[in-house]
């Protein structure tokens, strides 16, 4: 069955996108906002933020005004392997103009390394079934960003993860904090 990752509000059975408040997909056009995943402990999504600057997990600059939509795929879109296997996702994806950018979320201060392990199998998981559900897509589908704003510098298992997902999609990640859309 065709998964529909930009359908909003979602169908979870559970409920969890039908609690007050929760949205799995918004749009603005402000030049600064950030993503905050602050509630993913009650199985909430991620979402964007304009007014909490404190809160923001990834801060996005948008000098030029651009409509920007930020859809949550975790917690938001069903995603199974074979029976009810669900698959790792990532928080979701900002797309503008034809362009998508897939997002991760972490809050990890040590350096093991399974944070970055995780964000990788998560886009690789992510990113694929998308393309297997668009495989026409207008879309272009640029690097996925990790943002851990809890780790400040480069991890000696990042180059790693980098290839294996280079290998497996095409894309390699990137780690930061802030990105500008142009």
């Amino acid at each position: 069955m065709p998964i529909d990752f930009f359908i909003a509000p979602c169908a979870k059975v559970d409920g969890n996108c039908k609690k007050a408040g929760v949205v799995c997909k918004s749009t603005t056009t402000i030049k600064r906002f950030g993503l905050s995943d602050m509630n993913s402990d009650k199985r909430e999504p991620a979402f964007i933020d304009t007014a909490d600057e404190n809160s923001w997990d990834l801060t996005i600059e948008n000098p030029s005004n651009k409509e920007i939509t930020f859809k949550a795929v975790d917690f938001c879109v069903d995603i199974f392997r074979v029976g009810d296997d669900p698959i790792k996702r990532c928080e979701g994806f900002l797309y503008y103009e034809n362009k998508i950018v897939f997002v991760e979320i972490k809050n990890r201060k040590t350096g093991r390394g399974r944070w970055l392990i995780d964000a990788r199998e998560k886009f690789q998981e992510t990113i694929l079934k998308f393309q297997e559900n668009y495989p026409d897509s207008q879309f272009e589908i640029l690097e996925p960003i990790v943002s851990n704003k809890l780790f400040f510098r480069t991890h000696q298992n990042e180059m790693i993860q980098k290839k294996i997902l280079k290998d497996e999609i095409g894309l390699e990640f990137q780690v930061m904090s802030t990105i500008t859309i142009n």
